[in-house]
């Protein structure tokens, strides 16, 4: 089944004219036929809020099972205007075990340059099965190539404790240096058990 992507995008620039948007990613990966979304704009905590609760219902978000944040960032937190940032913990508080098996991407700079306490804590808190994002500043035309490899690849294999850890490993293994170069990281929940199927 095919993995919908929910995407919710800050504003880019204080200038309005500025139209920098990863809309364009999203595009081209419905027209391929590879996922389908939803995307929205959010310029205020308000309206950042009321999308996620929205993402959290039952009918969308096992549909759209990658949540895609868009937005300017800094060491544990996204920026929603250029002064006013959310963090990861009230990002948890939002979310609270409503994302299980489901994967949050980070498209925002240093967002994940936390500590890994910090990022599992936000995982256990979410249930999700794992948060990926940058470490540091990333350039927008890099950042955007490599983000249109990564949510293609995570259509590739099941959002289980195997599969999120084979699709790390093309990740890491298919797309050249670019992993590196914009000091990408994935962490995936180690809280998360998953049984043993029956052969």
């Amino acid at each position: 089944m095919k993995k919908g992507i929910y995407c919710l995008e800050g504003l880019w620039d204080r200038d309005l004219q500025n139209k920098s948007t990863v809309l364009p990613i999203l595009e081209l990966l419905h027209k391929g036929g590879i996922c389908n979304y939803i995307y929205h704009t959010c310029a205020t905590k308000e309206e950042l809020e009321f999308f996620l609760k929205k993402w959290k219902q039952k009918a969308i978000i096992t549909k759209f099972p990658i949540l895609y944040l868009a937005f300017h960032g800094k060491k544990g937190h996204i920026y929603i205007t250029h002064n006013n940032t959310y963090s990861l913990n009230d990002l948890a508080g939002i979310l609270e075990n409503s994302a299980q098996g489901k994967v949050i991407y980070f498209a925002s700079c240093e967002t994940l340059n936390a500590a890994e306490r910090t990022i599992q804590l936000f995982l256990k808190k979410t249930n999700a099965i794992a948060a990926i994002g940058y470490k540091q500043e990333v350039d927008w035309m890099i950042a955007t190539a490599f983000e249109l490899l990564v949510l293609d690849a995570l259509q590739q294999d099941r959002f289980d404790s195997r599969g999120i850890q084979k699709i790390e490993t093309k990740i890491k293994s298919e797309y050249g240096n670019l992993h590196q170069i914009l000091c990408y990281r994935m962490v995936i929940n180690k809280h998360l058990h998953f049984p043993r199927k029956r052969i």
